[in-house]
């Protein structure tokens, strides 16, 4: 393959002088027939002579005399297709990418830009195997910065629909009153214009934003992340914002927009922190090469009363084994978090550490503020940090004068160790929003059940959502009961609670229950009588038995019940019968209580299954 090509001097000169025109920058059109031929040709080459037909081509289309190199695309060691980087005395430089990503349909590239040094993209238009533009887009300049993204018509290459801003002014606002905690976010920046972030910012005496944005070294820390292409831009600094704003309602966010062109500016970054009270910084971001990270050990190191938390990343691995930093490095004012899923184990994808990293922290399918305003659900490292940093941050609120020490031990007294110590050093938090306040309970008079039988199985009532009333609750119980007769088991009430809890905890979710459990001990087989669930596999109703909770002891023989559970009584028992047997599987017997779906037909179980139900539960203590 050509790796450089030139035509000579005597005929670019001719080229250029029958096509006086083209001194001028080239049209949209003509940048979009550039980006076809190129695309044509890249569909019909053979790969040793791709560089000289598309070049080739270009030069004809546009009669400009052309200095090419070309260098691979590469991608995690996989090389994927060529670039070719196009200058010319009489155009604007150009690039054409021919991508060949695996298990994909070629795609070409076209990226024009404001100087032959190919600074400054301006232009950039995407085709797809068939060379039909599948995206068009170019970037506003205002005093030589790019201020917006403009999207382009697909056909005529016009302007439509609204620019995207990349730097923004900022909005003119008072100072927080009274003082907050100052709380810093290291990221891509935050969308401060969006009232939701505006209103929790940092601000001085004079309405000045107190953050900083160290990748373009100006006043406009604005979410953006164009490390990919100037052209989509990542946002990401919004997301994790918000999460820390929602749950640490009583602080205010120091945003930054971390230094990637130079990361030794990690120590002014600190310095500027530290310069103005911040005392907690997080940091969902990462890398991995130490090298990146070294002024900022040493700047972090430097200044212990600040506490840092860093995201472990989500590449799925072990990174005391292949390191992610800052989270592999050993800063004793840092704590590094991880995401956990429902049975207290990583997060698929997310990384994870016995010696690096401390904390898991649910942050899967969470709701955050997007970029442009809307509520997403997102998952992931990065979420966990924010979640951490709020309860830092609330914790810190309400003792300002903790060391970072303190605060360490402050939240350690948050977590559980579990079976975590696989997977992380410290432990699980499983509910990063729980306060040392207590539930306030309320006793109801237990019904008494209609029933007959040698064996009971007692049964505790938690009451958290008031869409459940006694009567539907007692019908249920009842037909509930009904059903076990034919198993000779009675079914009684040790003791009902109402449990007047915030919205949140009325959800199931692993670190709900976990809460629950610390504030509402109950003795026997626990009914949870809830809202929804916000599981990531979702039930009506779920039990938890012997098998299904290793990692998660306090959910142990409890089942909780949503209140869109339909055939509630049966549903019920289904799920006891799935505690009593300590087995989650299902049957295919016709008109059998424990068939996949609940219906008011599916009431019987078998001598077997009830024999086996006697004997487990027995065993279990769970019934006398």
């Amino acid at each position: 393959m050509i790796s450089k090509r030139c035509l000579s001097l005597a005929t670019a000169l001719l080229l250029y002088c029958t096509n006086p025109l083209l001194a001028d920058p080239l049209s949209h059109e003509q940048l979009r027939s550039v980006a076809q031929s190129a695309c044509e040709n890249f569909k019909t080459t053979a790969t040793d002579e791709l560089t000289a037909t598309v070049t080739a081509g270009i030069t004809e289309l546009t009669g400009s005399g052309l200095n090419v190199e070309e260098e691979p695309i590469k991608f995690r060691g996989r090389t994927l297709g060529i670039r070719l980087l196009l200058r010319s005395a009489s155009l604007q430089a150009m690039s054409v990418q021919l991508i060949t990503p695996p298990n994909q349909p070629p795609r070409t590239v076209l990226t024009s830009y404001r100087t032959n040094a190919m600074q400054k993209a301006e232009v950039q238009l995407m085709l797809d195997a068939d060379c039909t533009t599948q995206l068009a887009r170019q970037l506003i300049y205002r005093d030589n910065n790019a201020t917006h993204i403009q999207p382009l018509s697909n056909e005529s290459l016009t302007a439509t629909g609204e620019a995207e801003w990349l730097n923004p002014p900022l909005p003119r606002l008072p100072p927080l009153q009274p003082a907050r905690v100052r709380v810093a976010m290291v990221d891509s920046g935050v969308n401060y214009q969006l009232p939701e972030i505006a209103n929790a910012l940092a601000r001085d005496n004079d309405g000045n934003l107190i953050g900083y944005d160290f990748w373009e070294m100006d006043r406009l820390p604005y979410d953006a992340h164009p490390a990919q292409s100037p052209f989509r831009v990542q946002r990401h600094g919004t997301r994790t914002a918000s999460i820390v704003i929602r749950e640490a309602p009583g602080i205010a966010i120091v945003p930054y927009r971390y230094p990637r062109p130079d990361m030794s500016r990690m120590k002014d970054l600190i310095e500027h922190a530290s310069d103005n009270d911040v005392r907690i910084v997080g940091m969902p971001l990462g890398s991995n090469r130490f090298t990146d990270w070294a002024a900022f050990q040493k700047a972090a190191e430097a200044h212990s009363h600040i506490l840092f938390i860093a995201s472990a990343g989500n590449n799925g691995r072990d990174i005391d084994q292949r390191g992610v930093y800052p989270a592999a490095l050993e800063i004793d004012n840092m704590l590094v978090v991880t995401s956990a899923d429902d049975f207290v184990t990583p997060a698929e994808r997310t990384n994870y550490g016995r010696i690096a990293v401390d904390y898991m922290l649910p942050a899967e399918r969470i709701n955050a503020l997007d970029y442009n305003g809307t509520v997403q659900q997102v998952s992931g490292s990065s979420y966990a940090v924010s979640r951490l940093v709020a309860l830092a941050a609330r914790t810190l609120n309400q003792t300002p004068s903790l060391t970072t020490q303190q605060l360490k031990k402050a939240i350690e007294r948050q977590s559980v160790k579990a079976r975590t110590s696989r997977y992380v050093s410290t432990g699980y938090i499983g509910d990063p929003l729980a306060t040392p306040a207590p539930l306030v309970t309320v006793e109801q008079e237990a019904p008494k059940l209609t029933t007959s039988g040698s064996h009971t199985l007692a049964l505790d009532i938690l009451v958290l959502n008031k869409q459940w009333n006694a009567e539907k609750i007692t019908a249920a119980l009842q037909e509930t009961a009904d059903i076990y007769r034919q198993c000779d088991i009675n079914l009684e009430v040790n003791q009902w609670l109402e449990v007047e809890a915030p919205a949140y905890l009325q959800h199931l979710s692993t670190g709900n229950a976990m809460t629950l459990a610390r504030k509402v001990p109950t003795d026997h087989v626990t009914v949870v009588f809830a809202n929804d669930t916000n599981m990531q596999t979702q039930f009506d109703a779920e039990a938890f038995g012997e098998g299904n909770t290793g990692n998660r002891p306090w959910m142990r023989y409890s089942l909780w019940i949503t209140a869109v559970t339909r055939d509630t009584g049966i549903a019920l028992a289904h799920e006891l019968f799935h505690i009593m047997t300590n087995n989650g599987s299902h049957v295919s017997m016709a008109d059998n209580l424990m068939q996949e779906s609940t219906s008011p037909a599916n009431r019987s179980l078998s001598a077997e299954q009830c024999a086996h139900a006697v004997s487990y539960a027995t065993e279990a203590q769970l019934l006398r």
